[in-house]
């Protein structure tokens, strides 16, 4: 299992084919031999719980969204999609939103569904749910220094080559014992456009919750079997309580 785990790790963090992010970037080297009070099965327990209080603290908050997506021909970016709106509350608490004027999309070789484009623009979509570990296996990778703070890294394992399809796969990198997430990076088949590692930077900027301020991905995909480099930023700002 260990052998497996460890191989799976590594695959899930490698830098794919024309991949720009590094996961890894900027980080120091992980200290496995650190303790964290926190066991992988409390892991699931205390995550769920406070992904489910993100989520309804989330519900109440309005934000800014910046969606840019490229596809690319070597260095090239041959195609565009680019959308700034502004999401918060009409007079009755309703929620809404407003797409800024000069919204673009010059892709050719790939089609931005509605569904996509709602899913990159709700922060939520990148929550992590009870059902984010089905038929996973959980391992504690020790300790990493990140933008000040170190980090517990939390690996999210496929349990087998036959698990669920509709699941996490990656790394969580999070903050004490309350299990706050501060970063994400995996795949999951519920994300937008295709099966990308994204990585997912989250700051506490509003309470005592980390909202996801970037999203990224730098990959290579096949559409309709011919390969396709998509480059894809989100950045969530300006976090706002309903009045």
């Amino acid at each position: 299992m260990m052998k497996f785990a460890s191989f799976l790790a590594a695959w899930l963090l490698a830098v794919p084919a024309f991949a720009q992010v590094d996961c890894n970037a900027g980080m120091e080297p992980i200290d496995a031999a650190a303790d964290f009070p926190l066991s992988a099965r409390e892991f699931i327990r205390v995550i769920v719980a406070n992904e489910r209080d993100f989520v309804k603290a989330l519900g109440s908050h309005g934000y800014s969204v910046d969606i840019k997506v490229e596809t690319l021909k070597g260095d090239v970016v041959d195609g565009e999609f680019h959308r700034a709106a502004v999401v918060d509350f009409d007079a009755g608490g309703a929620r809404r939103e407003t797409v800024a004027a000069g919204a673009t999309n010059t892709l050719s070789r790939l089609r931005l569904s509605d569904k996509d484009i709602g899913l990159l623009g709700d922060p939520m979509s990148f929550a992590l749910t009870s059902d984010s570990f089905a038929d996973r296996d959980i391992v504690y990778s020790g300790r990493q220094k990140y933008d000040g703070h170190n980090l517990a890294l939390f690996d999210v394992l496929l349990r087998s080559d036959k698990s669920a399809d509709r699941a996490f796969a990656g790394r969580t990198w999070v903050r004490g014992v309350k299990g706050a997430i501060v970063k994400t990076c995996g795949r999951d088949i519920d994300y937008p456009i295709a099966d990308m590692r994204y990585e997912v930077l989250r700051a506490q900027v509003v309470d005592e919750n980390y909202y996801p301020i970037i999203v990224r991905a730098d990959e290579e995909i096949l559409i309709d079997g011919i390969p396709v480099h998509i480059r894809l930023t989100v950045k969530y700002s300006d976090y706002k309580p309903k009045s």
